[in-house]
């Protein structure tokens, strides 16, 4: 028979387990994002070259031209279902930013969540 030191200690280290893999899938996916958000620069500078000024596309018209379906049902649900001004002032706000930089904040606030925390020191 185990002993209740042996079972918790068999939980604690699953989760530790489980918490150092949810790291890693927030990490990675911040990762992914971020090369996205540096493609997307590339291509605005691209675009910026050859039209000799600057041209910097929004996400809506990134969105829009990818998958309008999914733009126009989006804003359906939180317009009914949560609450019209999440997507009149602030929704459309997000949707007017340059592309590579909304997909590089969102990458760099899930590397943030896949951080390794600091264990906290306590001073006397």
């Amino acid at each position: 028979m185990k002993s209740a030191w042996a079972f918790w200690s068999g939980v604690s280290s699953k989760v530790w387990d489980l918490m150092r893999f949810i790291r890693f899938i927030f990490t990675f996916v911040g990762l992914w994002t971020c090369a996205l958000a540096l493609l997307a620069l590339v291509l605005d500078g691209v675009r910026s070259i050859a039209a000799n000024e600057v041209v910097m596309k929004s996400l809506g018209a990134t969105w829009f031209e990818i998958d309008t379906a999914s733009l126009n049902l989006t804003q359906a649900v939180i317009q009914r279902n949560v609450h019209p001004f999440l997507w009149d002032p602030l929704m459309q706000w997000v949707l007017m930013m340059p592309a590579w930089l909304v997909a590089a904040l969102v990458g760099l606030f899930f590397i943030w969540l896949g951080r390794k925390r600091r264990p906290k020191v306590i001073r006397v």
